[in-house]
């Protein structure tokens, strides 16, 4: 269904309307559900703070947030990921150029685990067997994942080389991963930094997985928090790009909202808050003595 949708979209080019400009117009924006807290309060500030500004945001899945793109039934979308395989398919298959778009920050996906829980450690190559379907220590825990229509089930599609084959409890999104792990129903709960954050906040005995890896350097092997300074390093290897995505090339409302958002000092500063990294901001790492 969704190639004849494109087909639809790609013949219906939409006009420009009337008396737009950057921070001015009306703009329907799909927005990743994984990323929506984050996202929401950025698109309410900026129509605070330009007048004429009327933006609505619909949370969605990944999923359905790029079908909404593709067949221009939004002018914009926010996603935590890059293009699926069959997704980067059809833009080749219909000779569309890929969509504009903005970096707002890089995430990062994580594994959450309880306090009594004795798990705080494992290897990246182990995590990679797990999800494959192997029968390694790591899948004698219960996990759970978000759906597959989620931007993290895409991630974690890519970790495992292609396809998630280990038994796991599907749930909505990341946050309903670590509410499972919280009520004790799962052992390991997959969901962003981000979430994760947030929600340790409320319950400090919550706990991140380090992922243990090949240390490129030195050829040690290093055990690597999930941290937005792990992020800048790319020494944390589970890595999660949010992208503001737009369905016209023209300097237009929606280029200026998604642009505000991903290069603005408010927004950008939200992000380094909210303890991931800012896709515009220069980041300076200082090192203990």
């Amino acid at each position: 269904m969704l190639i004849v949708l494109l087909g639809i979209a790609v013949g219906c080019k939409e006009e420009q309307p009337q008396g737009e400009s950057l921070f001015r117009g009306n703009a329907t924006i799909a927005c990743d559900q994984e990323v929506a807290r984050l996202i929401a309060p950025q698109v309410d500030s900026f129509a605070l703070h330009h007048e004429g500004a009327h933006i609505n945001l619909e949370t969605t899945t990944a999923l359905d947030a790029m079908q909404r793109l593709l067949t221009g039934r939004v002018r914009a979308a926010i996603i935590a990921r890059d293009y699926l395989p069959q997704e980067d398919s059809l833009l080749r298959a219909y000779s569309i150029e890929p969509h504009k778009r903005f970096l707002i920050a890089t995430d990062a996906l994580v594994f959450v685990t309880a306090g009594q829980t004795a798990l705080d450690t494992a290897s990246d190559d182990i995590v990679r067997r797990t999800l494959n379907g192997e029968r390694t220590w790591l899948a004698k825990y219960r996990w759970s994942v978000p759906n597959v229509s989620s931007s993290l089930a895409a991630h974690l599609r890519t970790i495992a080389g292609g396809a998630v084959r280990m038994a796991a409890l599907a749930v909505p999104t990341g946050d309903s991963t670590i509410a499972v792990v919280r009520q004790g129903k799962s052992d390991i709960g997959v969901a962003l930094l981000s979430q994760y954050l947030r929600q340790k906040a409320v319950e400090p005995s919550l706990r991140a997985l380090r992922i243990v890896i090949r240390d490129t350097a030195t050829g040690d092997r290093i055990a690597v928090a999930p941290h937005a300074a792990t992020i800048v390093k790319e020494t944390y290897p589970y890595r999660v790009p949010i992208y503001g995505y737009l369905l016209e090339t023209a300097r237009n409302f929606p280029y200026g909202v998604i642009a505000s958002i991903a290069q603005e000092p408010r927004p950008q500063r939200a992000m380094l808050n909210a303890g991931i990294v800012p896709g515009y901001a220069k980041i300076q790492l200082v090192e203990p003595d």
